[in-house]
């Protein structure tokens, strides 16, 4: 049957619109209209459309335009061309939102596509402008083509984890409280390059595979050992994001349809956006980027989950980043004017003021989260702001924040309210925001959330000399306030910062490894902080599937022309600390940049390091910087630079750079007793969750005065539950030192009571009064059991 409008439906809703706009839009009616925006497919299969945007009110007309594709989309494929029936409807209008019911509108769910939707609006002096839903839950080509309808509750309805769910209600009814708990430890995942397909689905697959591998009791790898050990997952942001305004037409109609019914036919390309998922522009977030959906159906995040909740032996959390305090300027383009407040560092403010805004928003989230995801990360909470003007001055929007995490899910029946982070680091950017900040503005207000440590936001730099007394300050923090803490020490900003320091301007760490590579894989995968961090020290470690996989990571994106050079030229350091001699003579990487001409390393470090200082000396001038590329002298390995062929680097950097720091291509190089080792802190940290908490009154972290060249770290726990007992020593950095456990300032009444609970490779001893040789990066914890045990 042909779609049609169901005049009676519509009818009803544009009254009940009519009923609520007649106090107009409020703080206490807004969450009413963000739920209703977007497309939603009734029990009776019915599609209620609406969209809300300012120009609304005083056009001609809005029509909803409905592109109904023919045959079997073939998603996998680079390009295809699709023949679709065009459809148009006159839809009703209430103040600033357009109002459709539709029937007989195919919607799609795990294995097919739905229809695409957009509208077109029609100003009174006869100009147009085509409308696309900021809300939609499936969005296969992108921030810059229609949406597609798709019946999300059905797909939903149908998961299979709910096991998961009916012992979380029994957790949650035991509790005075429907919000969900900390997890024990968590695992990082850009999704992008976690598998060498980078998406979603290929993500699934491996944990399905890990899972297969345990329940058959057969032997792990070393990667897969790097993805266990963890009772979490955070998945970096996985929302639709900007797109390169000349590179990604990932959908172009061939024809210009104007009659019902009339055949048209589209050019699709298969979305191939490179980001780490922050350069968002709110638009969509309700869906899901599609440049990693294999199959570009939604539901490839549904299975993910449910593969972590059916985890063998405990369910995995799963945590979600979110990014939105801000938007990029590419938001001008599709969101109405009045969801942005004036321009920051990043794009485009917020209007948070804007009660409609607010409540899409936190709509946004809430279809989101409702995959059934455990917990949020909030990205930049201190960039949430809004004008004061008694004031005089932007202020932090802490109500919104609140907001936030009283927003409740419904999944499988069962009510909850997700476990809150925030990376907030206010008074950031402020000049001595690295003094200033105390990483606990949130938990200090909400009480519930945590917060990113100080350690692992902006102080990370262990490649380094001196980094663990010159940050003692900031652990010592961690030994008072961890317990509301996201700790640990390697993340996707951390190890970027590192690799973008230069090298003959700081104090390296040589004493980690032999060449750059080999410091920057050990400050990030050091053997003694993991055994600090998860097996010692306060609050919810976090590591990083590239650090744990010694897999060189760097900042991509193929999204811009405007500043692509610029952050290609940012990164120029990555060359000395990421890539050997024999990286890129490996014909698997950087072809791109080889086939532009940069044949060796040397060559592409040279251009590399002069484009940064170029960058820096003309401001950011391209067409200067092309005229100076070519008087260099000696001439570059690769000349006749110009605007061109200088966004041809950039984008041959990016592309080569995200296929560079993909994990799978690393994974047969993983160090197997490092692996072990990280595994075997972490599952003590999972059976030791008492860890988690702050220092008791008894318990004590210190270092061997005076350093004399070496860091000593040692240190005292108690578990006032059980009576368990733990020693830590450790060499943090510096020369080899020998020592005796039974010199230091310790509680060790009964040597033949302690045993070695955990130490690093090649640490031979095995009691607590034996001399103990620890070179850098070596370390052990004994362990006093209580009685009981």
């Amino acid at each position: 049957m042909a779609p049609s409008v169901n005049e009676k439906k519509t009818n009803e809703l544009k009254a009940h619109f009519n009923r609520e706009l007649k106090s107009g839009i409020t703080h206490s009616n807004a969450s009413f209209f963000a739920k209703k925006l977007g497309a939603h497919i009734d029990s009776d299969s019915s599609a209620k459309f609406v969209i809300w945007h300012s120009a609304i009110e005083k056009a001609k007309h809005v029509e909803i335009e409905i592109f109904e594709i023919k045959g079997d989309l073939i998603y996998s494929k680079p390009e295809q061309h699709a023949d679709a029936i065009y459809h148009k409807f006159a839809m009703s209008i209430s103040g600033p939102f357009a109002i459709i019911v539709m029937d007989n509108l195919p919607a799609g769910n795990r294995d097919k596509f739905g229809a695409f939707y957009q509208f077109r609006l029609f100003n009174q002096d006869g100009s147009e402008k085509i409308i696309r839903d900021p809300m939609a839950w499936s969005m296969p080509y992108g921030i810059n083509a229609p949406g597609e309808l798709y019946n999300a509750k059905k797909v939903l309805s149908e998961r299979k984890d709910l096991e998961y769910y009916t012992n979380l209600e029994k957790t949650l009814n035991k509790s005075d409280s429907i919000r969900i708990g900390p997890s024990t430890n968590m695992l990082e995942v850009h999704t992008g390059t976690a598998t060498r397909h980078g998406s979603i689905q290929s993500l699934k697959n491996k944990y399905q595979q890990l899972a297969t591998t345990i329940r058959n009791g057969n032997t792990l790898s070393a990667d897969q050992k790097n993805l266990l050990g963890f009772d979490a997952v955070q998945l970096m942001p996985i929302d639709p994001v900007i797109e390169h305004p000349e590179n990604h037409a990932f959908w172009t109609p061939i024809q210009t349809p104007t009659e019902n019914r009339a055949e048209v036919t589209i050019r699709l390309k298969k979305p191939s956006v490179i980001n780490w998922g922050y350069d968002i522009v709110i638009f969509g977030s309700a869906a899901l980027n599609p440049s990693i959906l294999s199959t570009g159906r939604p539901h490839e995040l549904l299975e993910l989950i449910e593969t972590l909740h059916n985890f063998p032996d405990k369910p995995i959390k799963v945590i979600l980043d979110v990014v939105y305090g801000h938007a990029d300027n590419q938001g001008l383009d599709v969101l109405p004017e009045q969801f942005f407040a004036g321009p920051n560092m990043y794009g485009q403010n917020i209007d948070f003021k804007n009660p409609l805004v607010r409540a899409m928003i936190l709509e946004m989230q809430h279809r989101k989260i409702n995959w059934g995801f455990d917990g949020v990360r909030v990205d930049g909470a201190q960039d949430f702001k809004y004008y004061d003007a008694e004031k005089e001055k932007m202020v932090h929007d802490d109500e919104f924040l609140n907001q936030m995490s009283e927003v409740t899910q419904e999944v499988a029946g069962v009510s909850y309210k997700p476990w809150m982070i925030f990376e907030d680091g206010r008074p950031w950017p402020r000049d001595d925001w690295e003094l200033a900040s105390t990483y606990r503005e949130i938990t200090e207000q909400q009480k519930h959330p945590y917060q990113w440590a100080p350690m692992i936001f902006a102080y990370n730099t262990p490649y380094n000399y001196t980094y663990w007394v010159s940050k003692w300050w900031r652990i010592k923090e961690l030994l008072n306030f961890g317990e509301k803490w996201i700790s640990g020490y390697a993340n996707h900003d951390t190890m970027r910062r590192g690799t973008q320091a230069d090298p003959d301007t700081i104090n390296v760490n040589h004493m980690l490894g032999n060449s750059l590579r080999m410091v920057m894989d050990k400050a990030y995968n050091n053997p003694s902080t993991s055994l600090l961090m998860n097996s010692f020290l306060p609050g919810v470690p976090m590591d990083f599937v590239q650090a744990l996989g010694s897999t060189p990571w760097s900042f991509f994106r193929n999204t811009d022309t405007k500043y692509g050079l610029k952050v290609a030229a940012e990164e120029a350091h990555f060359t000395e600390w990421q890539i050997t001699e024999i990286d890129y003579r490996n014909s698997h990487f950087f072809t791109r940049l080889k086939d532009l001409g940069f044949r060796t390393l040397p060559d592409l470090r040279r251009f590399a390091k002069i484009l940064l200082n170029l960058v820096k000396a003309t401001d950011y001038e391209p067409t200067n910087i092309s005229t100076l590329l070519n008087q260099i002298n000696p001439p570059l390995a690769v000349t006749n630079w110009s605007i061109e062929k200088l966004n041809e680097y950039t984008t041959a950097w990016m592309e080569d750079l995200h296929e560079y720091c993909n994990a799978d291509n690393h994974a047969e190089y993983i160090d197997g007793k490092r692996s072990e080792f990280n595994l075997q802190t972490r599952k003590f940290r999972l059976r030791n969750p008492w860890l988690n908490d702050n220092f008791n009154s008894d318990d004590f972290l210190t270092y061997l005065e005076p350093v004399d060249g070496t860091v000593i770290f040692y240190g005292y726990r108690k578990d006032e539950e059980t009576g368990k007992e733990l020693i830590f020593i450790s060499n943090m950095e510096g020369q080899p030192k020998q020592i005796n456990a039974l010199d230091l300032k310790l509680p060790i009444k009964s040597p033949d009571e302690w045993s070695v609970a955990l130490s690093t490779h090649s640490v031979r001893t095995k009691k607590i009064n034996q001399p103990i040789k620890l070179s850098i990066s070596q370390g052990l914890i004994f362990e006093k059991k209580a009685s009981s045990e």
